[in-house]
């Protein structure tokens, strides 16, 4: 399927979606409207990994279009009567993301802020390509708040970190936001690392990735006994699959002495000193 507003390829098994809405790469209601198409179409199981990025040279997605925003706006009653179906159903296509059953990869090519980092906060990984752009939430400054962006940040980063970053409309380098927290790892190509991530994953367990990604995202911010129970049943899904299995019998096969070896060789490396810890 073709789009206006978005770029798509797909390339063994990894689905490659890179929005160009022109100069600014701001998101528009159009260019949301296709997104939902693509979210659908990684649902495909040929699609093992989606990667989203940006088509313009130094941007990823900018931000919301403001231009739509003070459209809105200019009718505050027609406004208060549409918001809600407006607003709603622009967290539950967001929240999507995390309940696709596979890993997806946010890939950060330039200036990223608004419903670009709130779209990001929804992926499993961000890569943030490394240059002079920004990254944050100005909405403060413009006399509004962020759409997820509160909630997103402060359970990615914490919550007094979250209210200092919100309260003073932050925006930082992609080395600042790696320092937060907000991304996981710089690198010279978001595009061209996020791929390298991708086909290293595209070799794992599909049912264990399913498993890893559901535990952590519906499972963290439950009370202790119900994030364990979600996770025992991930467990339970992936301990009868003939690729554990045989996996799981390699590894048995491997030489005490080269078993960390193995670990390394059959995971999914990260970039040399590119995230914090590495």
């Amino acid at each position: 399927m073709s789009y206006e507003f978005w770029n798509v390829e797909v390339q063994d098994g990894i689905s490659i979606a890179a929005l160009n809405t022109g100069p600014m790469n701001y998101m528009t209601g159009p260019a949301l409207g296709e997104f939902k198409d693509i979210i659908t179409s990684w649902r495909d199981p040929s699609v093992r990994v989606g990667v989203i990025t940006g088509d313009v040279p130094e941007k990823y997605i900018t931000h919301y279009s403001v231009e739509e925003l003070v459209v809105m706006g200019d009718d505050p009653a027609l406004l208060a009567t549409s918001g809600p179906d407006l607003i709603y159903p622009y967290h539950l296509l967001l929240q999507s993301l995390t309940k696709l059953p596979k890993p997806i990869i946010a890939a950060m090519s330039g200036d990223t802020m608004g419903c670009g980092l709130e779209l990001s906060l929804n992926c499993d990984i961000r890569i943030a390509q490394r240059g002079d752009y920004v990254i944050g939430f100005p909405e403060v400054a413009l006399g509004i708040l962020t759409g997820t962006g509160s909630q997103l940040l402060a359970r990615s980063i914490g919550q007094g970190p979250a209210l200092d970053f919100m309260l003073r409309s932050r925006t930082v380098s992609p080395e600042g936001a790696l320092a937060l927290g907000i991304v996981h790892e710089l690198a010279d190509s978001a595009r061209a690392r996020a791929i390298e991530v991708a086909a290293g994953m595209v070799r794992q367990s599909p049912v264990s990735l399913a498993a890893a990604k559901r535990s952590i995202w519906e499972g963290a911010n439950l009370p202790l006994a119900e994030g364990l129970r979600i996770e025992a049943e991930e467990w339970l899904k992936t301990i009868v699959t003939d690729v554990a299995m045989e996996k799981m019998r390699d590894y048995v096969a491997t030489p005490f002495a080269d078993r960390n070896e193995w670990v390394r060789r059959n995971g999914v490396p990260p970039e040399a000193g590119a995230a914090k810890g590495a």
